[in-house]
């Protein structure tokens, strides 16, 4: 029976870490990862063996199993849909541009297909809330940003790079030219191929409102609907600096010092506006729904009740 160069057969799950140790070595001869991915398929060996050989076969070897054929390529999705977020991370940043491009947009598809399906779902705003395509969310912003640049300016799709618009950091966002290497029309390219939800970006990333004004300046359509927006990108952009600043307080002060706190940087500010901030800090469970109660009640009577 055929062995690989640590001595383990097609039957054995492969050791762990295996392909951290040895990702200097030139293993192509000796590793049979790509076996047991096969056997796998063909129902010859267990899901813990299928899946270590998933984990620890040398990236490239895994990228051409990837591209052999349909089967293989469904396999691979699947376990990267499965997988724990930081073994993801580290596989899908090692595929290419090329492949990556490959795997999104048959993602992409597939989504589409199910989205009469389920749009009345309120928690799934964009697929990326979808438990099968949330991998995408594990991969860092840099790799993100360099494969918008190859779909832009390489395969010239920007209607699929400009979908993950939507996980990027808002920072990133409010500054994608420094992150992506995109120039002025390319740019401009990318946030287009968003349609109607182009004007959901700059209240995404209110930092970025400026920047769209100079980019759309000479297209009346964007541009005069853009700055008809001007309050509420302001009033958005108060609400993300507010809801970060709390959350890094709550998170290093006790409840009667970071309570005091809320009250101070909440006074004065429009309660509705203060409303939405509040709902920040409890979609991120940093305060409770009685606390949030007993903060707008303060916020319009002035008066503490406990």
């Amino acid at each position: 029976m055929p062995t690989c160069f640590l001595g383990t057969s097609l039957y054995d799950a492969c050791p762990p870490s295996c392909r951290h140790s040895f990702a200097k070595q030139d293993v192509d001869e000796d590793c049979i990862a790509k076996s047991k991915l096969e056997a796998f398929l063909q129902d010859k060996v267990t899901f813990k063996i299928g899946f270590s050989a998933f984990s620890q076969i040398p990236a490239k070897n895994l990228e051409k199993f990837l591209w052999t054929n349909k089967d293989n390529l469904e396999l691979i999705t699947y376990f990267l849909y499965i997988g724990e977020p930081t073994l993801v991370r580290e596989i899908i940043e090692t595929f290419s541009n090329h492949t990556l491009s490959y795997l999104f947009k048959i993602d992409f598809e597939n989504y589409m297909n199910l989205r009469e399906s389920i749009k009345r779902e309120k928690s799934i705003k964009h697929m990326f809330d979808i438990r099968s395509f949330k991998y995408w969310t594990f991969v860092s912003y840099l790799r993100i940003c360099d494969l918008i640049q190859y779909l832009v300016r390489y395969l010239k799709e920007p209607e699929y790079a400009c979908q993950f618009l939507t996980i990027l950091p808002s920072e990133v966002v409010s500054n994608l030219s420094k992150y992506t290497g995109l120039d002025f029309e390319e740019e401009k390219s990318l946030y287009t191929a968003l349609g109607d939800s182009i004007y959901e970006l700059p209240l995404q990333s209110p930092k970025i409102y400026d920047h769209m004004l100079q980019l759309f300046a000479e297209d009346p359509e964007v541009s005069i609907i853009l700055s008809t927006m001007e309050e509420l990108v302001r009033r958005q952009n108060l609400i993300l600096e507010t809801s970060a600043k709390l959350t890094s307080y709550i998170s290093d002060h006790r409840i009667d010092k970071y309570f005091q706190y809320i009250f101070s940087e909440l006074n004065g500010i429009e309660i509705g506006t203060a409303e939405e901030i509040l709902n920040q800090l409890l979609e991120k469970k940093m305060i409770t729904p009685p606390q949030k109660r007993m903060i707008i009640d303060f916020l319009e009577t002035g008066k503490l009740e406990l």
